[in-house]
């Protein structure tokens, strides 16, 4: 399954490098600022501290990125660029909606119970962004959205339900999981995947 997505405009491998030992480092350097991002909020993050959490040189970080804006856009794009395409991957091996739903359940899930942090950072920093950032990360989220949606729509009758408002009230569910998932109380995943399935199907089957 895919693991990175980075926007090329920000992908500078200057040929010196295999460019796979370049994706760990800039991976690295991501991670690192959705940490210090979600801890200190973005105005509040410097660079430094990226690079300290990192463990490279400040000029490690200007390496890959021109300004802490642009980290932040890429920590965005990264995220959802690696959803929609890990959903994609996950979809072609489903025909039924009800495993299709499901599919979608456990990617949106999986992937964030694994990067709380990245979750936090996407929920809260999306108005941090701005002009052609916004517009690009604004643009891969809505695409990622739309994917969601068309298999939520799947398993409706839409003569008694908005796709639209179902869709949301799945993404909204599943995006402020940071805000109470703790590995130590919830560690089989694939449980708590069962109980917001069986919750979705018979809500929607019975409503």
């Amino acid at each position: 399954m895919r693991q990175n997505s980075i926007p090329e405009v920000i992908t500078k491998n200057d040929g010196t490098r295999r460019h796979r030992q370049y994706e760990k480092r800039l991976t690295s350097i991501l991670k690192a600022a959705s940490h210090v991002i979600a801890r200190d909020g973005f105005e509040g993050a410097s660079v430094r501290d990226v690079a300290a959490r990192a463990r490279i040189n400040l000029s490690g970080i200007y390496y890959y990125f021109t300004s802490k804006d642009e980290l932040l856009y890429a920590l965005q794009h990264h995220t959802f660029s690696t959803l929609h395409d890990n959903l994609v991957q996950r979809l072609e091996s489903c025909a039924a909606p009800e495993g299709r739903l499901r599919a979608v359940i456990d990617n949106h899930f999986e992937f964030f119970v694994e990067n709380l942090d990245d979750l936090k950072v996407c929920v809260h920093e999306m108005e941090s962004l701005s002009g052609r950032y916004y517009r690009d990360v604004l643009n891969v989220r809505r695409k990622y959205y739309r994917l969601v949606r068309s298999v939520v729509t799947e398993n409706l009758d839409r003569r008694r339900h908005d796709p639209d408002l179902v869709a949301l009230l799945l993404y909204g569910s599943l995006n402020w999981v940071y805000t109470w998932y703790k590995a130590e109380k919830n560690p089989d995943i694939g449980a708590l995947s069962d109980q917001l399935m069986k919750i979705y199907t018979g809500g929607i089957h019975t409503a």
